[in-house]
């Protein structure tokens, strides 16, 4: 039975072959090839196209050394291309510092000495840092140091000819007389060395303090003037046996990076 079945399937397809065969010689069959010719042209162009591609890829690639080379100019290209992104950033956030700090200093009638921070000392307790500026430009112990549209950072500790040092307000050491933006516009003291943070000290009890409150200073300092922003309060300390309460501030300022800062001058 099988035998059969394929004897009946191979006069089939001889008789298929024979008939195309025919047609073909009678040209019957051009327009059949013309329209299989049009479908497959775009596949075997793309498969030619791809061959030759990978064809010029071994034969680049094939010379172990060029491999090499060209693969050190392209990291030297990524290279460059990242320190030009890193220097133009650094350009446009200096040039924003800058900005902030004119527009301070064309708002207010205070001298205003713009300087470069060279070097700092953030280590453990202790928060200072370097400027550009010293005694030569009128430079005085005790001048403030802002940066931005007012943001109180430091007062100057240490003078030469050519450069300062300014104690932050996070050191340790530091204390500001500050006013909070309340009802009762209350005072305190504003000490470093806690950390990111700093704290107000010497509110009365009775004078009701916000969490979201702006604490700015004073102007009870005769060397700091009134209203040079500090920061905002982000806790509250009231103790019943206590005679003060507190206030935790979160800096308006990131005490770990300065470029520019100004020196309000002292007349």
């Amino acid at each position: 039975m099988r035998k059969s079945n394929v004897q009946k399937a191979t006069f089939a397809v001889g008789g298929i072959i024979l008939f195309l065969v025919f047609f073909n010689y009678l040209g019957w069959l051009n327009f059949a090839k013309k329209s299989l010719r049009q479908i497959f042209i775009p596949f075997i162009r793309q498969s030619g196209e791809f061959s030759v591609k990978i064809k010029d890829d071994y034969e680049f690639f094939q010379n172990r050394e060029q491999f090499f080379n060209a693969y050190r100019v392209a990291q030297l290209t990524l290279q460059k291309r990242d320190e030009n992104e890193a220097k133009l950033k650094l350009l446009e956030e200096e040039n924003m510092e800058l900005k902030r700090m004119l527009n301070f200093k064309e708002k207010n009638k205070y001298e205003i000495l713009l300087t470069k921070v060279i070097g700092n000392n953030l280590e453990g307790t202790e928060k200072t840092i370097i400027i550009d500026r010293g005694e030569n430009e009128g430079i005085k112990i005790g001048d403030p140091a802002v940066i931005e549209e007012g943001i109180l950072i430091g007062k100057v500790i240490k003078t030469e000819k050519d450069i300062s040092i300014v104690r932050l307000l996070s050191d340790n050491q530091s204390k500001v007389a500050t006013t909070i933006i309340n009802r009762e516009k209350s005072l305190g003291v504003v000490e470093g060395g806690y950390g990111l943070s700093v704290r107000m000290n010497f509110i009365p009890r009775n004078e009701t303090v916000k969490i979201g409150d702006l604490v700015v200073t004073s102007g009870l300092e005769q060397d700091t003037p009134r209203g040079l922003l500090i920061g905002k309060v982000a806790a509250i300390e009231n103790e019943a046996y206590q005679p003060f309460q507190q206030a935790i501030l979160t800096p308006s300022a990131d005490y770990t990076r300065f470029i520019y800062i100004g020196i309000v001058l002292r007349k």
